[in-house]
């Protein structure tokens, strides 16, 4: 099998991979987790406090449900052409030998007798 170098102008990155679908799933679960406690929080603070406060939480309480599926639902779009195929290169860098030399297998024989 050929030998393959890769073009020192224009190295792969390990960076330019998209996020895998379960690392995008769990972030969005996070946030989603998240944004209903904040919800939560501020279903017990409307109970709590009193005064034009509580207004403020009541909205968010009913307000935050609809944003945080919303966000739980939007999938990160998977952008073109940030990934490259790696082509393997054909390497013309002249070898040590001339690899003319082939190996040929003889058998063993325990008595030492040689058929040739």
């Amino acid at each position: 099998m050929p030998r393959t170098r890769s073009n020192p102008a224009d190295p792969q990155s390990v960076t330019t991979a998209a996020q895998s679908r379960s690392e995008d799933q769990v972030h969005r679960l996070r946030q989603y987790l998240a944004t209903m406690s904040v919800r939560t929080l501020c279903f017990v603070l409307a109970i709590v406090t009193e005064g034009w406060l509580r207004w403020v939480f009541a909205a968010g309480a009913i307000l935050l449900p609809f944003f945080a599926v919303v966000a739980a639902n939007a999938v990160a779009p998977r952008v073109r052409g940030r990934v490259r195929p790696v082509v393997p290169m054909r390497d013309d860098t002249p070898s040590l030998t001339d690899r003319s030399y082939v190996h040929t297998p003889v058998p063993y024989r325990p008595d030492g007798r040689d058929d040739n």
